[in-house]
């Protein structure tokens, strides 16, 4: 598990501090989510052996790095309690702000001065401890730090949870509930530690250089590592959920532009805002949930005003033959969702020729007289899609014919 800590959990906390990057600064919340995340990925680095040596040549302190390490993570609590209490949006008690800072402060000296005058030194590196667990400096430092962690998971798991019932459904609530689940870890880790420290006693076995081999705990290893892995899940769902989002109607958007681009070419006062080509969509990078919606409705306005050009509706459920003397649209069983898409398919292929020969509409079957579209806006735009795929095929057949 050590190699876990030690290289592949670093890389992952600082790949989310590079990526909020552009955001670090924008907003309170994102100013707090940015430094909790920075002091992790600190905390998590000065794990790596050419670490620990290099900042003990340079400070001339041995075991520097353990002292390190407890530091950042009393930043990353702090600035994690000062996210939670952003993004719930609910104003605090007087002093509230300045109580945390302070208790956090007094957690950072209290620590420093443990370290320096309670500590044992007598090894390199921050696993130097694990050869004193039984030494009540070591005991008293390990305590102060875990109490702090406890009450930050503690405090911020509430806060997260209160929050959760707030957020609609979907990929916020999902992160949400992820970083409840994070802090929830983390307060069973440090409650494990207590037990842990408070049973271990100085058994540590040492190497042939006579220095203390690292202490093997699964759950010491394990929880950290799930806590951490939430925390990152929490912070990534939400907005690749929106990219996920943006995708799915990027695509259905790329789906409907043949049928929109039709329909639009001969009833194009239907068009709302500034027509634009099926390639230049997938360039634009904005919110296009309304652009989608847009679409299908331009679809369906051009449709109406295409049943206006018709004639009394077919009994047989076909579409007669037009005027222009063609042959005319075949009829189709109507035996279900995707059999309707496929007749107003059919009608709209024969609909779009006449319009643009300034030829009445052919003859609209029976099943299309009040039973097509959506209640909802989403209805509408599955509607769409289902008729805009129909639209293709139908294409597809007659150029084969």
């Amino acid at each position: 598990m050590r190699p876990l800590f030690t290289w592949l959990m670093p890389t992952l906390i600082w790949g989310v501090v590079l990526w909020r990057v552009p955001t670090a600064l924008t907003t309170r919340a994102n100013r707090a989510l940015w430094a909790g995340f920075t002091a992790m990925a600190l905390g998590l680095s000065f794990r790596p052996a050419f670490v620990e040596h290099a900042l003990g040549e340079l400070t001339g302190i041995r075991d520097v790095t353990q002292l390190l390490k407890h530091l950042a993570g009393v930043a990353a609590a702090y600035f994690l309690l000062e996210y939670v209490q952003a993004v719930r949006h609910r104003a605090e008690r007087p002093g509230a702000a300045r109580a945390r800072l302070v208790v956090m402060l007094a957690a950072g000296v209290a620590l420093t001065l443990l370290f320096v005058y309670a500590l044992p030194h007598d090894a390199d590196g921050a696993f130097g401890i694990d050869a004193h667990y039984g030494h009540l400096g070591v005991k008293v430092y390990l305590y102060v730090f875990n109490t702090v962690f406890a009450l930050a998971s503690a405090r911020a798991m509430v806060l997260f949870w209160s929050k959760r019932a707030a957020v609609p459904r979907g990929a916020l609530r999902t992160g949400v509930s992820c970083l409840t689940a994070g802090s929830a870890t983390g307060l069973v880790y440090t409650l494990y530690r207590y037990q842990f420290i408070l049973v271990h006693g100085d058994a540590t076995e040492f190497d042939a250089q006579g220095r203390p081999v690292p202490i093997q705990d699964l759950l010491c290893e394990l929880l950290p590592a799930v806590m951490l892995v939430l925390f990152v899940l929490g912070v990534v769902i939400p907005p690749a959920g929106r990219l996920v989002g943006h995708l799915r109607d990027q695509y259905a958007l790329w789906r409907l532009h043949p049928l929109w681009a039709d329909v639009t070419a001969v009833v194009p006062h239907v068009v709302l805002g500034t027509a634009s080509s099926r390639l230049r969509d997938l360039l634009i990078g904005r919110d296009r949930s309304v652009e989608l919606a847009h679409r299908a409705f331009a679809i369906r306005d051009a449709v109406l005003v295409l049943r206006e050009d018709t004639p009394v509706a077919d009994p047989d459920g076909g579409v007669g033959g037009g005027a222009d003397g063609g042959a005319g649209v075949a009829p189709a069983p109507v035996g279900g969702d995707e059999d309707l898409a496929r007749v107003e398919a059919r009608w709209l292929r024969a609909a779009v020729r006449h319009r643009a020969r300034d030829l009445p509409a052919p003859a609209l079957p029976a099943a299309l007289a009040t039973t097509t579209g959506g209640r909802t806006p989403r209805e509408e735009i599955a509607w769409m899609l289902a008729v805009a795929a129909a639209y293709r095929q139908v294409g597809a057949e007659e150029t084969v014919r």
